[in-house]
């Protein structure tokens, strides 16, 4: 007690002269130190997009430029984890315009060719499927979050599978062939309001065009095409779209006085003395021997939950087994305990539930036939542990040991 009285006193003397600059700490949002994760409730958006598209795929060069450009368009739904990371989830498709032989897949039939020696056609080819892609937002990785941004450059990386159409007279049919793609693109974001982004969106599109432009089930190399497309668009962004920043305190100048300082010197001083003498005595505690306790060995120990003297089933079951060994020999005596903790209820409580409790082993154990003459109980009023109240629930116990 003297010594907790001690480190008391030298804590005071420390911290006793701060106690009213510290209620005059205000606490702020610090960009700057990090950004926390939102809810999965928060930031969530809808992004539509659309504009032209230029294909390269394996004969594209024999068309004319303004012939090997087609459309694509895209719908999806995302949501920002942090500042820098986020996904989309949605559909994309496209129209491409090229070239191909008299063989290839996407021939536009009904038309003549597109050179003098009649090798190359028009190709004509739509595309439809669902896409998930990775979002960073650059400008917050490399500048920092900051509310209010006009413009974000945001990359995404991502795929996907399309089911492709091509183009019979004036109609499209469905085509029956599936590829996967993957696509690569960088978003120029621009702000307009709180809930509303416009923005412009180069993207590249490869897919395995092995797959396409070839006969219905013939073999041939693989090959992969490419489409560079140019879009706009708008992202509408849902409740919550601000991000909160971690809260840091802002401590208020304090400048003493010689007086005061003078005074502080001597208390952390004198709080410097008691401090050690506090540690001598630590140390001479520590340093002293550990007594060895000469107690009984505990045959075994039953524990209950708190207010509680009945046996639960898997306890009956250790009971039952410690009444084989107590039979196997008849000529030993055995003393049973009751405890309860100290810490909760009051003296008649416990004591209740000290009886009970051991009477209640002691019922098993002759119903399992041990003889009554072996069994000894009593009960003790202290505690089992000295572990404090968070060891209460190992207070509350019947305790078993083979009298000497």
């Amino acid at each position: 007690m003297k010594k907790i009285a001690l480190l008391a006193l030298a804590c005071a003397s420390l911290f006793g002269s701060a106690n009213a600059v510290a209620q005059e700490v205000t606490y702020v949002e610090d960009c700057s130190q990090g950004l926390l994760i939102n809810r999965m409730q928060d930031n969530w958006f809808l992004t539509l997009q659309g504009g032209p598209g230029f294909l390269n795929s394996n004969y594209d060069t024999e068309a004319a430029l303004k012939n090997r450009i087609g459309a694509q368009i895209g719908i999806y739904g995302g949501k920002w984890f942090t500042p820098v990371f986020g996904f989309r989830l949605g559909a994309s498709a496209l129209i491409a315009r090229g070239a191909t032989t008299e063989t290839g897949a996407f021939i536009h039939n009904g038309y003549a060719a597109i050179d003098s020696e009649g090798k190359f056609y028009p190709e004509r080819l739509m595309a439809a499927g669902p896409e998930i892609d990775l979002m960073l937002n650059i400008t917050n990785w490399w500048c920092g979050y900051r509310p209010g941004r006009v413009y974000n450059a945001i990359a995404h990386v991502g795929g996907g599978g399309y089911w492709t159409m091509k183009r019979e007279d004036s109609k499209w049919m469905n085509a029956h062939n599936r590829t996967l793609f993957a696509n690569i693109g960088l978003t120029n974001s621009f702000a307009v309001s709180k809930q509303v982004d416009l923005f412009v969106d180069v993207q590249y599109t490869v897919m395995d065009y092995s797959t396409l432009d070839k006969p219905f089930g013939a073999n041939g190399p693989k090959d992969m095409t490419g489409h560079l497309s140019a879009q706009v668009g708008f992202t509408y962004k849902f409740k919550n779209r601000e991000w909160d920043c971690p809260v840091t305190a802002v401590c208020p100048t304090w400048k003493y006085t010689d007086a005061e300082g003078d005074a502080l010197v001597a208390r952390l001083a004198n709080a410097d003395s008691k401090i050690a003498d506090l540690q001598r005595q630590l140390d001479d505690c520590l340093n002293r021997p550990v007594p060895v306790c000469e107690c009984d060995e505990a045959l075994a120990t039953i524990y209950y939950p708190i207010n509680v003297s009945s046996l639960s089933s898997r306890e009956k079951t250790l009971v039952k087994s410690l009444a084989e060994v107590m039979k196997a020999n008849p000529e030993k005596k055995y003393i049973l305990t009751g405890w309860a903790d100290n810490y909760t209820g009051n003296d008649d409580i416990n004591n209740r539930l000290r009886n009970e409790r051991v009477e209640g082993v002691k019922k098993v154990l002759v119903k399992a036939g041990v003889a009554e003459d072996q069994i000894e109980t009593r009960i003790d009023a202290g505690n089992l542990t000295d572990y404090g109240v968070k060891g209460a629930n190992f207070d509350r116990a019947v305790t078993i040991v083979e009298a000497k």
